[in-house]
This record gives structure tokens, sequence and C-alpha cells, in this order.
């Protein structure tokens, strides 16, 4: 994007699964997340979570990662009967 709009990180949940068990699913599949409070406390409060699941991507990660971690996140929805 336009500079200024560029970010490394996203932040997510899986509606109705809790982001350590997004996690644990993820780190099956081989994909690395990061779940919990991300030092941002005052925003989950704000956004009335408990904790959120963190991707990042860096100049390392390519087209590939990113498909991995959707298709592991759907790997979760499935695991956890999300209704799509």
């Amino acid at each position: 994007g336009p500079s200024g709009t560029r970010t490394g990180i996203v932040a997510f949940n899986v509606e109705g699964v809790h982001p350590h068990d997004v996690s644990q699913v993820l780190d099956e599949e081989g994909v690395a997340i990061r779940a919990g409070h991300h030092c941002c406390q005052p925003l989950h409060r704000l956004f009335q979570v408990g904790s959120s699941c963190r991707a990042s991507v860096y100049l390392y990660n390519d087209e590939e990662d990113v498909d991995r971690l959707v298709e592991a996140v759907q790997k979760v929805r499935e695991v956890f009967r999300v209704p799509g």
C-alpha cells in the first residue's frame, strides 16, 4: 500500500475459538503466530476481547506463507466446527 498504510502485523480472532486454541492448531499445521495480550490490554478492553491472535510477516515471507496461514485458519474452523 501507499506509504503510511503498510503493516506487517495482522491481529485477528476466530469467532467462538480461544486464541490459544487457534495458535495450537496453526502450530500443528506448521504456521507460527502469537496468541495473547500482545502488550495491548487497553485495546483488548476497548474491543471487549480477552486476547487475540497475531500474525506477523516480513521480507522473508512470501505469498505461499500467507496462503498457508489462510488454509490453517480454515482448518481451525473445521476442527472447532465454526459455521462458515
